[in-house]
This record gives C-alpha cells, sequence and structure tokens, in this order.
C-alpha cells in the first residue's frame, strides 16, 4: 500500500516544486540589531520537521540571525534556511520533496535486475564480502534526496559554508574518538549527511579520514557550538523529547527510537537572559514515521512554540545582498579511479551536450540517482569563484553483487519460492549478469538475464538480452467453479532488445522476441515478431503501471495495468484498470480477470479468455499499530473474440478483511463475494510474484 509519508501526487508537482524552488532568488534577509545571533536547531529525527515552523514564525517577526548551527534534522533544514530560503519555501520543499523519507523505515526491494522482487533476505557483497541488508532505511534514496534539498547552498557555497547567504555549521560525531566535528567546509549535501547518519539506520559517512556518525551523539542540541564560534545570543529550537519511560518492542524501528533516544540524550545547555528557547510539545510523535497528516501537525507547533517564545525578539530588518547562482560548467572530473564512472555520470548529470549548468535539471537528475544499481551516492564537490562552477565527483558504488530470497503463500495457488543473484560487472565488463529461479505449486521458470551499461553518442544505451524457460499447469474450471485437470504447457522466451530508465522510474524496453511453446491444445508451435513494453515501478517495487503489446508470426496482444494510490488523511484508496486483448493467444499467454489477485467470490484463474476489462478500487485504512481495514469493490469480465470491450460476462464483487504488514510482506485474510451468488475466502502471506 502507498506509504504514509508522502502523497502519492506528490511525485506529480515534484518537477513544478523543484523549478520554482531552484529558480527563486534568495529572499532579502533580515539581521538582529545585537550582532552575534545564532539560530541553533537540534536533531530529532522526523520530529524536526518543527524548526519549519519556528523558521516561518521568525520570518514574519523580521528575525535573521547571522549564523545557523544544525545538527541532523536539525541540520537539513538549518541548511536550507541558511542556503537562502524562506519558512515558507522550505514548508513546500517538505511536501513536494519527500523530506520526511530520509528518516522513514524502509523494507528492502531487489534492483530491477531482479524485478524489482521484495526479498525475505537479501545480500550484497561490501568491501568485507557478502553481508545482509539492513532493513532500517534506504541509504542510496537518503543520499538522492539530500543531494537534491541541498543543490542550491552547495553551488552558492562552493566548498566555503561561511558562503552561504547565512554561514552555516553541521554538527557530526568522529565515531573513533567519540569526538565533536563542527562541518564547514566541502561538499554540503555530504556534510548533511554525515550530520544525520544515526546509528542502527545509516551507516556512517567519511569525510577526510575521519569516520562520521550522527552529530547527535556528542551535541544534539548543539548551543556550545555556537557560543564557541563567537555568538552571543542564540535561538535555540529543540525537536528532542527525551528519554521515554516505556518502549513497544514489538515494532522493531520503536526499539531503535529508544536507543536512540538514550545515545542522544545529554545535559542542556544553560542559557542567558538574552537568549530563546523554542520547544513544543512533541509528545506522541514518532522520530522515523511521520504521516501527511503528521508533517502539518509538526510544522503548526513549531508555529506555536515560536510565537510564544519570540514575540518579544527586538529584532529589525536589514537587507544582505542576494546571491547569484553559478550558471557556467568549468570542468568535471571524478576522483580516484573513475572505473569508466566519468563517461556515464557526465551523462546521468547532463553535462554531456553543455557546458551550462541546467538547476531544476540537475536536481532532478541527483534526484534519480537513488534509483540507480550502479551508484550509491554521487557528492558534487562544487568550486569556483563568480559565474563558473567545477565539480570534483566523489563516488561510491553500489555492491557489485547482490543475491535474494523471497517466500509467498496462497490458500489457493499454494506456496512459492524465488532465488536471483545479479553481478553489475560480469567478467570485469560493463555487463550486468542475473538469474532468477521461481518455484511454485503451479508455475515454475528460470530467467536469465545479460544488460549492457554502454555510451552511444554521449547518450546512455542499455542493450537486453533475455531467455525465459518456464512450465505451468493452468488451472481449469466448469461452469460452476468445479476444479477440473489442470492442462500442462511448456515455453521458451528469448528477447533481444533495449531498455531505458525514463523520469520518476519510468522504464522503456523494446526488441525482437522469440517464443516456443508445447501445450494440451498444439503439440508445438513457434513464433518469432516483436515487442515493446513501458511501466512505472514506486519504491517498494511495485508496478504502478504497466503496458505491452507483442506482434508475432503467431499471435499479437496488447495488455495494460494501471493503478493510482491516494492517501486522504489516514484513508488510502487506490483505483486500478486492467485491459488486454489478444489474437490467437495460447493458452499460457490468455487472461485471467483480476490477474494474480483474481476476482472476488471466484477462483483465482476461473475466468480466462483472450479479452479482459477489469475496474476495482481498495480501501484501506489503518486501525492500530500494522493492522488495516481492507475492502475491495470490483467489476469485469472476460471473453473469447468478439469487441475489443467484452459486451457479455460481466460481473460484480466486494472483498473486504484485514492485513497486517510484517518484515516477511503483508499478510492478507478476506472474504469476496460477487453477483454471481458465489463467495470464496482469499488468504495470502507475502507478496505475490
Amino acid at each position: 500500500m502507498p506509504r504514509t509519508v508522502s502523497l502519492s501526487c506528490a511525485r506529480v508537482v515534484i518537477g513544478a516544486a523543484l523549478c520554482f524552488a531552484l529558480s527563486t532568488s534568495p529572499l532579502a534577509a533580515q539581521s538582529c540589531t545585537q550582532q552575534g545571533t545564532a539560530l541553533v536547531l537540534s536533531g530529532g529525527g522526523a520530529k524536526g520537521i518543527v524548526h519549519i515552523g519556528v523558521i516561518e514564525v521568525m520570518d514574519s517577526l523580521g528575525i535573521r540571525p547571522d549564523l545557523v548551527v544544525g545538527t541532523s534534522m536539525g541540520a537539513i533544514v538549518g541548511a536550507l534556511y541558511a542556503s537562502g530560503y524562506s519558512g515558507k519555501q522550505i514548508d513546500s520543499l517538505a511536501r513536494s520533496l519527500p523530506l520526511s523519507d530520509i528518516f522513514r523505515s524502509f523494507q528492502p526491494v531487489a534492483p530491477r535486475s531482479l524485478d524489482f522482487l521484495q526479498p525475505l533476505l537479501y545480500w550484497e557483497q561490501g568491501e568485507r564480502g557478502f553481508n545482509l541488508q539492513r532493513s532500517a532505511a534506504s541509504t542510496a534514496e537518503a543520499n538522492a534526496i539530500t543531494n537534491n534539498l541541498a543543490l542550491r547552498g552547495n553551488l552558492l557555497a562552493r566548498g566555503n559554508f561561511d558562503s552561504l547567504p547565512t554561514p552555516f555549521r553541521a554538527v557530526a560525531t568522529n565515531l573513533a574518538d567519540r569526538s565533536l566535528v563542527v562541518i564547514g567546509k566541502g561538499d554540503l549535501a555530504r556534510a548533511l549527511r554525515a550530520s544525520y547518519s544515526i546509528p542502527l539506520i545509516f551507516p556512517p559517512e567519511k569525510i577526510d579520514g575521519q569516520t562520521l556518525g550522527d552529530g547527535g551523539l556528542v551535541a544534539n542540541v548543539p548551543v556550545s557550538v555556537a557560543r564557541r564560534l563567537g555568538a552571543k545570543r542564540v535561538i535555540v529550537s529543540d525537536a528532542t523529547a527525551g528519554v521515554a519511560d516505556s518502549v513497544g518492542l514489538d515494532a522493531p524501528l520503536n526499539l531503535v527510537s529508544h536507543l536512540v533516544a538514550f545515545l542522544f540524550h545529554q545535559p542542556s545547555d544553560s542559557l542567558g537572559v538574552s537568549d530563546a528557547l523554542v520547544r513544543g510539545d512533541l509528545t506522541g510523535y514518532a522520530d522515523f514515521e511521520v504521516s501527511d497528516h503528521g508533517v502539518e501537525r509538526l510544522i503548526e507547533v513549531g508555529r506555536q512554540a515560536a510565537r510564544k517564545a519570540l514575540v518579544r525578539s527586538g529584532c529589525t530588518a536589514a537587507p544582505i545582498a542576494a546571491r547569484t547562482l553559478p550558471r557556467h560548467l568549468d570542468g568535471f572530473r571524478v576522483q580516484g579511479r573513475s572505473d569508466g564512472a566519468r563517461s556515464e555520470l557526465r551523462s546521468l548529470l547532463g553535462f554531456a551536450h553543455s557546458d551550462t549548468v541546467k538547476l531544476n535539471d540537475l536536481a532532478e537528475r541527483l534526484r534519480r540517482l537513488a534509483s540507480s544499481e550502479r551508484f550509491a551516492a554521487v557528492w558534487l564537490n562544487p568550486r569556483g569563484a563568480d559565474d563558473s562552477v567545477s565539480f570534483d565527483l566523489t563516488v561510491q558504488r553500489q555492491p557489485p553483487r547482490t543475491g535474494g530470497l523471497g517466500l509467498a503463500y496462497d490458500q489457493e495457488l499454494g506456496g512459492r519460492a524465488w532465488l536471483g543473484y545479479s553481478d553489475h560487472g560480469l567478467l570485469g565488463m560493463p555487463v550486468e549478469g542475473s538469474a532468477i529461479a521461481r518455484i511454485g505449486t503451479f508455475r515454475d521458470a528460470l530467467q536469465l538475464e545479460l544488460r549492457g551499461n554502454q555510451l552511444l553518442d554521449r547518450r546512455l544505451f542499455n542493450p537486453l538480452l533475455s531467455v525465459q524457460l518456464s512450465h505451468e499447469d493452468i488451472r481449469r474450471f466448469d461452469a460452476d467453479g468445479n476444479t477440473l485437470a489442470s492442462a500442462s504447457t511448456r515455453e521458451l522466451d528469448v528477447l533481444a532488445g533495449y531498455e531505458h530508465e525514463y523520469h520518476n522510474r519510468w522504464w522503456f524496453e523494446a526488441g525482437a522476441i522469440g517464443t516456443s511453446w508445447h501445450d494440451s491444445t498444439r503439440s508445438r508451435a513457434n513464433a518469432a515478431g516483436l515487442a515493446a513494453g513501458t511501466y512505472q515501478v514506486d519504491r517498494q517495487g511495485n508496478h504502478l503501471v504497466d503496458f505491452n503489446a507483442e506482434w508475432t508470426s503467431v499471435f499479437s496482444r496488447v495488455n495494460a495495468d494501471m493503478t493510482l494510490p491516494l492517501a486522504i488523511g489516514e484513508l488510502h484508496v487506490t483505483p486500478r484498470l486492467r485491459y488486454g486483448w489478444g489474437d490467437r493467444l495460447p493458452s499460457q499467454l490468455s487472461y485471467i480477470l483480476g490477474g494474480d489477485e483474481g476476482f472476488p467470490g471466484l477462483h483465482i484463474g476461473e475466468r480466462r479468455g483472450d479479452r479482459e476489462s477489469y475496474a476495482s478500487t481498495l480501501f484501506t485504512y489503518r486501525v492500530i499499530g500494522p493492522l488495516l481495514a481492507r475492502v475491495e469493490l470490483a467489476a469485469g469480465a472476460t471473453a473469447v473474440g468478439g469487441d475489443l470491450v467484452p459486451r457479455d460476462g460481466w460481473i460484480a464483487g466486494a472483498r473486504a478483511g484485514l492485513g497486517v504488514d510484517t518484515p516477511v510482506g503483508p499478510i492478507r485474510a478476506e472474504y469476496g463475494y460477487n453477483s454471481m451468488h458465489r463467495g470464496t475466502v482469499f488468504i495470502r502471506v507475502g507478496r505475490w510474484f
């Protein structure tokens, strides 16, 4: 189901939000009449969103500090503010970009080469051999979001945080001796990444030979840092909530949050009469999970607390000079051994065709690096002066080899398992090889693929060769739904073509196909032709859009499957449309009404045909914790031959029950009933594949 952290429609407006945020000139800044005022923003995980509300009130009161110091989430919000964004603009960014996604829980998802399957176990080859992947947070996702958010400030600072509209410092911890590290130079995004490297959630970041962790380990409310940097007055926004008396051990992130609270708990620094402390009531807010409604509530908590604490600020407005963003690309290199990364990144970041830095395009391309299977992080390290900037990229590669194991169970279809392996540098070449074995009660398959990462005319070109062997026992039923003997089929499919990723996790695939099969109605048959398809995948590996077309010497087929997840408060609504058309389809390629989900009240696979029209809407509501209430309404029909859309045989149905999100995937127990006056129980464990 959709994440609770951000509205699905945010993906639609992300481009417009980036254009607004990156092209807006820095505001005319305002400075307190008392010089040496520092804004100190604490850590606090996702609760640090309250800082946005505090900054909005500061803007309204004409308060502009001379220095910003931040820890963890306070560093992220503080860097945006120091870069010239107003509180309102940061608010807009927090809603259009998944700012709180940095601290969200994460369920491992296999890469594209392993069909975005959801593994029960997922391992990767790191610096010290193969290790199980942690399921706390997506490091590549967090790196890409941070790069995107910090882009304006990174280009303004160009290695010196004193060059920002307001000087800025990020606080981190040297994990070798737990000493305080104050970062004021280098890549701004990387400094933020080090500052929020929360133990048990993110791996530490290595900068200048130091292994850095979350600054909250030594200075979660870094007042003393601001004092040492010369601040005579501090305005403190405190998003910490202390250590709870009890903790729920049933939820892993709750336990992590409790342990982190112990690690980050420190005595409070003393404040003087001219200082201001802003602290709202954060009771009941989690460190790592925030809903869309929760983001608004946290910002309002910050507004209310700031109005009470800052109403007598004693500050007046005074403009500072606006800063011009560099536009000319003066140089581009990759540190260390590039291993072919320079040419690839030159294309991925849009530097292949122009020496002009296009901010909106670069921001979007940095964001898309999250879906790259080749780079875990790309830090820009901008340098330069005036209108020019050069990039000295620090690149962190994704693990070269990965593997996964997944399981699922369905009451009707039985158990299924998959085992996959992927090598991103097969035989030392820029070729990715993968293998996936799927084993189940009714269907077995072995899929082998080779993908190339080549540059053609300075653009990435991804040739693809795919071979699949499969065996399926097709379930058959009579008119009353009674089970008949199954029909056995064997099939060999080959695709030689091209694959490419576009914006917002859209993929395109096309090529020549060949297929050979044997079934109970045709002793043996072969076909050759062309195929093309496009699909969009969300960050949980779910296909939101799937469109495919095939034309062969024997059969033709076109099918589309689309879902549109929406969130209305705690209620999630997911409409779905399916359509399929085929001509002379072999039995194993015929359409099942409702696909793998089946139709309410019918057996899965009971209605097959070479035409399918299906529509459904799923309503889910989180009752308590991971427990979900689910109601699905559906209507559809299948047919053999005839009109493009079946005219007869339409049925309607509903399915209702409960679901639970677990580490092994969703568990569902539902009952379905339809207009044919038939009902069935639906029980499924894990995400089907």
